[in-house]
């Protein structure tokens, strides 16, 4: 398996998916985050699909793919059923673009793994493509194990971080307190204000 898990800024980054079905519908509600740099390419499309493009104002270009919509490209999502289409957009597509190919996994050189999601915490899954029901049932575990006020906790963390890094002590005591909110995880809003007052007030 020559894949490496990597979070990718996808920030100005121009997204391509061509196809118009389930698979296209799928791949880009994973990709409405950066919906402003999204272009669709089909001539048609399902029902859902159509109600996602119009709904989050997708720019959608009705009509067959041509080398203009994807050579700019820097991530390409190939989600078509027809071979033809596919082969050709895997022929032309530039050699820096990321490709996820629905129709054939191995043939591009990105997949999108399942994923979980609760603010800045972000964890994916994948099995290889050895089984995606696993990964799907990993998620649920996952997703169990973590409290409803997990996304606050992590946003939390992230300011406690930045004032412990500004803090005038040593470099244990730094880490120490790093890992004292982690070991004992504070949920409440009111404690982790206390917390912060703290800091602040040792700065």
């Amino acid at each position: 398996m020559n894949y490496l898990p990597f979070f990718l800024n996808m920030q100005n980054k121009q997204i391509v998916i061509i196809g118009g079905g389930k698979v296209a519908e799928r791949r880009l509600i994973r990709l409405l985050p950066f919906k402003e740099n999204i272009t669709l390419v089909s001539p048609t499309s399902t029902e859902s699909l159509y109600q996602l493009i119009h709904s989050h104002k997708i720019l959608w270009l009705q009509t067959k793919c041509h080398l203009d919509h994807f050579k700019k490209a820097d991530v390409i999502v190939i989600a078509t059923n027809d071979p033809i289409t596919n082969q050709y957009v895997m022929k032309n597509a530039p050699s820096t673009a990321w490709i996820n190919a629905a129709h054939q996994a191995e043939a591009g050189n990105m997949h999108f793994p399942i994923a979980i999601q609760k603010g800045k915490l972000q964890i994916a899954i994948s099995t290889g493509g050895a089984s995606p029901i696993l990964a799907k049932k990993l998620k649920k575990s996952v997703e169990a194990e973590l409290p409803d006020q997990y996304e606050q906790y992590v946003d939390f963390l992230f300011e406690a971080r930045q004032l412990i890094k500004q803090l005038n002590i040593t470099p244990p005591t730094k880490k120490k307190l790093l890992h004292e909110i982690v070991e004992k995880p504070i949920y409440t809003q009111k404690e982790q204000q206390a917390w912060i007052e703290n800091l602040k007030k040792q700065m």
